[in-house]
């Protein structure tokens, strides 16, 4: 990039943007060959929550696809996994922090909805995005074989490069299991779960009234966004509820090294912000 007439300060800045990608994809046990457009978007977020401004985020996102450009120019590389990413505008802003008081309108909005099974997948995406702490990519790859209850003991098994099962707060528990009494009864869904079924369901048209299995990225994107609205939270995203969830487990007692466990992660990185809560 040098040789581009890139100034001095670009150089270093972009430097700073590739060690900081580098430590995410270590702090989140993302593998060289597992990496694809999902860990750039979660790589954003992961900076909008260490106070990143948009200005910064923007420009590292365009250094990561112009180090991955040039991985593929020179033959390291086959194919570009963020070469379709656009880049964030300048007007790109996240709110950081989430409030409790938030949390918990987005919870009553939630409750309060006249479309139970709708209501139900939302306090269920709720609860294992703001409490449990899964990635927005191990959400959407959930299936019904992946949830275990006994009582009121619950327990999800992730399969991803960070595979792992991991025990459920009763909350959470109660609220899956009363997900998918919604899904049995539901006209639209009766008879259609087995164990391969994705335990998510996508709704369509705006009345939500068209009703399939499975949710993409997008539609989680979106899901997200509509329960951040109802809390006058703008932007609402994953990762920002993942940060919720780590404070939050903090506050009930786990360790780092539980969190971790809990999480997937190989090293206490970003945990350590919340141990004072």
């Amino acid at each position: 990039m040098g040789s581009k007439g890139k100034q001095k300060s670009t150089l270093d800045s972009y430097s700073r943007d590739m060690a900081n990608f580098i430590q995410f994809l270590d702090e989140e046990n993302v593998s060289s060959g597992n990496i694809s457009i999902d860990a750039l978007q979660e790589f954003k977020g992961w900076l909008q929550n260490r106070g990143s401004k948009p200005s910064s985020v923007r420009r590292a996102v365009i250094a990561i696809r112009m180090f991955f450009r040039w991985l593929e120019e020179i033959g390291e590389l086959h194919g570009n996994p963020f070469e379709d990413l656009p880049v964030p505008s300048h007007e790109y802003t996240s709110a950081r922090n989430i409030p409790i008081e938030k949390m918990n309108m987005m919870m009553d909005v939630v409750r309060s909805s006249a479309n139970t099974l709708k209501s139900s997948r939302d306090l269920v995406l709720l609860l294992v995005l703001s409490r449990e702490g899964l990635k927005a990519s191990e959400v959407v790859s959930l299936t019904w074989s992946s949830f275990f209850a006994a009582g009121e003991s619950g327990r999800l098994t992730i399969a991803s490069d960070r595979a792992r099962t991991i025990g459920l707060e009763a909350e959470t528990t109660q609220a899956i299991k009363a997900y998918r009494k919604a899904l049995q009864t539901d006209t639209r869904t009766k008879g259609d779960i087995s164990p391969s079924t994705p335990l998510f369901v996508s709704f369509k048209g705006a009345d939500a009234r068209a009703v399939q299995f499975g949710i993409t990225r997008h539609g989680l994107k979106f899901a997200i966004y509509e329960l951040g609205l109802a809390a006058d939270l703008k932007q609402l995203n994953a990762e920002q509820l993942r940060h919720f969830a780590m404070a939050h487990k903090i506050s009930i007692g786990f360790t780092p090294e539980m969190l971790m466990n809990h999480l997937g992660l190989r090293r206490v990185g970003n945990i350590g912000k919340h141990l004072s809560v």
